[in-house]
């Protein structure tokens, strides 16, 4: 009994001890990015580089370990209303990465929007990428900088590599991720 107690009380501290550090991520960032909506929260540890080309919309939620970073200090990252970024998601903003309402990118998944070519050296080619309104991204998928827009409603299985574009409501999967099903009803 004394044992559960205690793991009860250990559990409740550490809510109020990552509710806090949220709080307390979520206003560092509204002072340094160009735009933050209201209700959005932020865990902690996530990083925005540089915070001044990133803008993000009301009622989104970035969990812990997320971050976003250009190569080059150009593009931009912009995020709609109600998106949700889960935990070691690495977004690429050097050649501009737009992400509709409604978004779902779930844990390490990780997007590109530049390339190299084939010269590791060379200097960064942008690659613009849109991901439309509803579109659900699973664990550790990666989008490849081929990949230029991710329809409406479309579903990344997890682990998937995209290499082109995803039509609306398309469900991809696989390495290269090709089409398995499609959703009958895209909003």
């Amino acid at each position: 009994m004394l044992f559960r107690l205690l793991a009860v009380l250990h559990h409740r501290a550490g809510q109020g001890a990552r509710r806090i550090g949220s709080l307390y991520a979520t206003a560092l960032h509204r002072a340094r990015v160009a735009e933050i909506g209201a209700g959005t929260r932020i865990g902690t540890g996530v990083v925005f580089w540089p915070p001044q080309i990133v803008r993000i919309g009301a009622h989104c939620l970035i969990q812990r370990g997320a971050g976003a970073a250009s190569e080059t200090g150009a593009g931009g990252l912009l995020i709609a209303r109600d998106v949700q970024i889960n935990r070691g998601v690495h977004l690429d903003m050097t050649g501009g990465l737009t992400i509709g309402a409604g978004v779902l990118i779930s844990e390490g998944a990780v997007i590109y929007t530049h390339d190299h070519g084939r010269d590791p050296h060379a200097p960064p080619r942008p690659c613009p990428k849109t991901i439309e309104a509803g579109v659900w991204i699973g664990a550790r998928a990666m989008i490849l900088p081929g990949c230029r827009l991710i329809g409406t409603g479309a579903v990344i299985g997890a682990g998937a590599v995209v290499t082109r574009d995803v039509p609306a409501g398309a469900v991809v999967a696989g390495n290269p991720a090709r089409p398995v099903a499609r959703l009958e009803a895209v909003a």
